[in-house]
């Protein structure tokens, strides 16, 4: 009788009781950000109240022994381990869907099992690594949660979840996490809970299994293997991603997570990125197509006049008027609107919406648009490994000092190690900037393009110079806090509650400002130069207002998502240029368009791309559109389709064929 006496402690003493703690602090840290977030609303709702209960609940039950359910743990544990392992699997799927928000029962019905089987691999691995059940449950649902909340920060920051390509990244990202608001939605309250829930069961469980022998252990690692292999086997070299996923989402990769499944769409486009020649390709046929360009177009001639050149990439630099109309109390851009003499305008297309800045930089430099590279890639990445062509190389063997600045962290896309390959001779980070003026937390427009001046007034009169400045003061992570004062406030006339926006719209002010102060520089030099000013991407700042807008202005589908991709460039002169307005061009176009515009000699590629631009425009890794304005899909058969595959075997001949690259058609001896 005594030893069925039942019989409750509270080891709240325990050292293995710290875990607890540490939950139960995280929780009162997550529980207070999701209050700050909107404190009237959510301090009302009886599901915050619910779940804070429920937690206070669990942290005592994790704390409390009661023997009699202790033996009852331990008298059945071979029968209720494997239960509980079984079942994990599946909470952890529910705890990655729920923190974002995911609730669609046709992807649970439909798409289950191919999310499933993935979070089995990493509990089979945990298991087959260290043979105890309670650990397993413990390590691999915090491993899932860790995964899933990186995951819930991206959507916060970006608006889509996390790619692979975003993996290779991280770094860059980490970088300027700091620069945003973190906030929680009930959904991330209701997933940690969940998390902390089978946290509680594993750390409960009575662990019997005894020491397993080294056969045993590698007949369980061996089965493992072999299990992996077969899953692996079946999701990247048979066609099941493809029959399921029958179309992968590059505009808004969200949609296909939320449609698929978290990790059933990122497995997909982890299959997506794998670098394979285009169907047709051959080294011979593009030394055809260049071959032909280089007779047809050889007539270009070195000229002794080299002005300096300034390209300078502005972070989120663009101008929703050109989707629709909107009123403010100021120009944003008065400036850069007043611009006439010896100036070339034009509205540029990119790859990236909101974020992915190094791929618009990579388009513009080799003049690889991501349309031939493997999607959803970071090509500074992945595929820049040794001397590449570029512009900056292609000035360079005309004598050309080249050099990069970037007021950030040199690391940021690899940079560091990325622009020396591409042809600079120097590389100019946040250290070389001394007591610099700082905007939020970014060094301002005014002090890096005062350091292009420095770099100017520095070089000798032997070499022009060419400068490729990527600007950081309007780097993402807008807020509703007033920046300026009333004067130098953008404030939107006609729509209530864009606060970001209109803190965005004063940054693009100040912007103008600083770029006046450049341009009134070099008005005053008496050395030729040419200075080419565009933006990487659209803010995530404009995303809710550009969908006003394009519904205002009667947009398609089709048009309003391609608006989402168009950013303002500038291209002006300190001497005589023929003055233009560009309807349209894309990213990938415009160092040859900069070179031709200069009167420099460009490579055999440089002349094809110029070629394909009259009859192409457009091109970028979503969609490209013809000379006659219309808006293609790469799904489809059209007049261009040729000159897009020989586009596309060039392009991969240039960045990713490393054994049978035709180097002469794409450097100046």
């Amino acid at each position: 009788m005594e030893k069925n006496k039942l019989e409750m402690k509270l080891n709240w003493k325990r050292i293995k009781g710290i875990p607890v703690y540490l939950f139960m602090l995280y929780f009162l840290f997550v529980i207070s950000i999701y209050l700050s977030g909107d404190l009237t609303h959510n301090l009302h709702k009886p599901s915050t109240y619910g779940i804070a209960v429920l937690w206070l609940a669990l942290t005592l039950i994790s704390l409390l022994e009661i023997n009699i359910i202790r033996r009852f743990l331990k008298k059945h544990a071979k029968w209720i381990n494997s239960v509980v392992l079984l079942l994990a699997p599946i909470v952890s799927f529910l705890v990655v869907e729920t923190m974002v928000s995911n609730f669609n029962l046709d992807m649970f019905k439909s798409y289950s099992l191919y999310n499933l089987i993935w979070y089995v691999i990493i509990y089979y691995l945990v298991f087959a690594l260290l043979r105890n059940s309670k650990y397993t449950i413990i390590i691999s649902n915090l491993a899932i949660y860790i995964a899933s909340l990186v995951n819930y920060f991206v959507y916060l920051f970006r608006g889509n979840p996390v790619l692979p390509s975003d993996l290779l990244a991280w770094q860059t990202g980490m970088s300027v996490a700091s620069n945003y608001d973190i906030s929680f939605t009930e959904g991330f309250l209701i997933s940690t809970f969940i998390m902390f829930s089978l946290f509680v069961l594993g750390y409960k469980l009575e662990q019997t299994e005894k020491k397993p022998s080294v056969l045993n252990r590698l007949i369980v690692i061996g089965s493992y293997v072999v299990f992996s292999v077969v899953v692996f086997n079946a999701f990247f070299e048979t066609d099941l991603i493809k029959s399921k996923i029958k179309v992968l989402d590059f505009f808004a990769p969200k949609y296909t997570y939320c449609s698929y499944g978290t990790v059933f769409g990122f497995v997909a486009n982890v299959q997506a990125m794998e670098t394979q020649a285009p169907e047709g390709y051959s080294a011979e046929k593009v030394k055809d197509i260049l071959d032909n360009v280089k007779v047809a177009d050889n007539e270009t001639a070195d000229t002794e006049d080299k002005p300096n050149i300034i390209a300078i990439m502005s972070e989120a630099f663009s101008d929703l008027s050109m989707i629709g109309d909107f009123k403010t109390n100021m120009d944003y851009l008065p400036f850069i609107r007043s611009l006439q003499d010896n100036t070339i305008k034009g509205t540029m297309y990119t790859s990236v919406f909101g974020g992915g800045t190094s791929d618009t930089e990579y388009e513009f430099l080799t003049g690889n648009s991501m349309a031939v590279m493997p999607q959803n890639s970071v090509p500074y990445q992945q595929f820049i490994t040794e001397s590449t062509d570029s512009l900056a190389a292609t000035l360079k063997n005309q004598g050309y000092y080249n050099i990069a600045i970037h007021p950030y962290e040199p690391s940021g896309y690899k940079r560091d190690l990325v622009y020396p390959l591409l042809g600079f001779d120097e590389f100019l980070s946040m250290k070389d900037f001394v007591n610099p003026t700082l905007i939020r937390s970014f060094i301002s427009d005014k002090d890096s393009f005062q350091k292009i001046i420095e770099q100017y007034e520095n070089k000798g009169k032997d070499n022009p110079l060419f400068i490729f400045n990527v600007t950081m003061q309007n780097h993402g992570g807008y807020s509703d806090a007033q920046l300026f004062d009333d004067e130098n406030t953008v404030r939107l006339t006609d729509y209530q509650g864009y606060s970001s926006a209109e803190q965005y719209l004063s940054l693009l002010r100040e912007s103008d400002k600083a770029f006046q102060t450049l341009i009134d520089y070099f008005t005053k030099q008496e050395e030729h130069t040419i200075i080419l000013l565009f933006g990487d991407h659209q803010p995530v700042a404009y995303s809710q207002l550009h969908d006003l807008l394009s519904d205002q202005s009667n947009l398609t589908d089709t048009k309003a998502l391609a608006c989402k991709y168009k950013v303002p460039f500038i291209l002006w002169a300190n001497y005589d240029i023929v003055q233009d307005d560009i309807d349209q061009i894309s990213a990938n176009y415009l160092s040859s368009y900069l070179l031709k515009t200069a009167g420099l000699p460009g490579t055999a590629y440089n002349q094809f791309l110029m070629k394909m631009y009259e009859k192409i425009p457009v091109i970028n890794g979503l969609f490209y559109i013809d000379k006659d304005n219309i808006i293609h899909n790469y799904s489809e058969t059209t007049a261009y389709t040729d000159l897009i595959n020989q586009y596309k075997y060039i392009g991969y001949n240039d960045a990713l064929d490393k054994k049978d690259k035709w180097e002469e058609f794409y450097h100046l001896k």
